[in-house]
C-alpha cells in the first residue's frame, strides 16, 4: 500500500495522472539499490523459497520489509511485510541456516 511506503501524495490527481504503486510496477524504482539487486538476484534461484525473507528498504522513507518471494506457475509473487520496530531484521541467511535444522 503506498501508505506504507510513504507514497502517498494529498494533491489533487489531474487527467492523466498514473499512480505510483500497482499491479506491474517495477519494484527496482520502489526500494533501494541494493534491495532491488538482492531481490533480483534471488530471482534467478530456483527454489527462491529457501532465500526467504529477504530484507529490503523502502528507497523514499529508508522503511525496511521483509520481501517473501514465492514461485508459482509461470510467475513469481513477491509479499512484503514491514519489520516491526521491536524486531531485529532477519537476513536470508538466518533463514536457510533455521530451514537446515529443520
Amino acid at each position: 500500500a503506498p501508505e506504507m511506503l510513504t507514497m502517498v501524495s494529498h494533491a489533487v490527481p489531474s487527467v492523466g495522472d498514473h499512480p505510483v504503486l500497482g499491479i506491474g510496477t517495477d519494484v527496482r524504482t520502489i526500494f533501494t539499490n541494493p534491495s532491488a539487486a538482492a531481490l533480483q538476484k534471488a530471482m534467478g534461484y530456483g527454489e527462491v523459497s529457501l532465500l526467504n525473507p529477504i530484507l529490503v528498504h523502502c528507497k523514499t522513507s529508508g522503511r525496511p520489509f521483509y520481501a517473501i518471494v514465492h514461485r508459482v506457475t509461470g510467475s513469481l509473487i513477491i509479499d512484503f511485510e514491514p519489520v516491526k520496530p521491536y524486531e531485529v531484521p532477519m537476513t536470508a541467511a538466518g533463514a536457510l541456516q533455521s530451514y537446515k535444522l529443520a
